[in-house]
């Protein structure tokens, strides 16, 4: 019942819109709702809100809504649910509905090679790893989301990566980047669990310092508060 009333509650916040294909280069392709078919995206087409869009090597698509417009870049994924504008109070309660669904499931498999490749690190929203790993695409696509300043979308849609594919969990950079937006949104506790799990992964030297600062600085914050 406590599932179903967060769903509900959820689904009001929601506004589901669909895109037009405003510009295309490369392979790019859609899977529509609960069909295992990906279909060419072409220039001028209409993606609706149930729709997945994956990119290819040296790939991008543009889409324009009715308030908000987006690129996917090469090697990447989202769902077109999760291009859309989020207040905080929408951010907290998805999260809250991410964690009612977060018994293990079966992972989905979009693609058998699973190697990565290669890494782009180091400059804010820059954080990129080439793969042809479903689950690293789609969380390619969600730091594409924040670039785009739609922060509490690209965080869900990263909680949603990491339920769906949870080998992805394991990636620290990416963790650390979803974590830092909680942090600077000022959800301090959401914040301080996400690190704190982070924690128990194999993190470089460097990663354990910044992991280990910015626990310690969200602490100093809630007992300040």
């Amino acid at each position: 019942m406590k599932k179903l009333i967060i769903f509900l509650l959820f689904a009001g916040v929601v506004n589901a819109q669909s895109f037009t294909v405003k510009e295309i280069s490369g392979d790019v392709k859609y899977q529509n709702g609960n069909s295992e078919n990906w279909t060419s995206l072409l220039e001028g087409s209409k993606v609706s809100d149930d729709a997945i869009i994956i990119t290819s090597d040296n790939s991008f698509v543009e889409l324009e809504g009715k308030d908000v417009s987006f690129k996917l870049n090469e090697l990447s994924a989202v769902s077109v649910s999760s291009i859309k504008k989020m207040n905080t109070d929408d951010l907290l309660l998805a999260l809250a509905m991410e964690d009612m669904m977060n018994a293990p499931k079966e992972i989905e498999k979009n693609s058998d090679n699973t190697a990565v490749y290669g890494t782009e690190t180091g400059q804010e929203h820059t954080l990129f790893i080439k793969s042809d790993n479903f689950g690293i695409k789609r969380l390619n696509g969600a730091v594409q989301l924040a670039k785009s300043d739609l922060l509490e979308s690209a965080v869900v849609a990263a909680r949603e990566t990491y339920r769906k594919y949870p080998e992805t969990k394991t990636i620290s950079s990416y963790r650390i980047y979803f974590a830092d937006i909680l942090y600077e949104k000022g959800l301090y506790e959401e914040a301080l669990d996400e690190f704190l799990d982070i924690q128990k992964l194999q993190l470089s030297e460097n990663d354990r310092t910044v992991v280990n600062d910015k626990t310690e600085s969200i602490k100093m914050k809630l007992l300040g508060e």
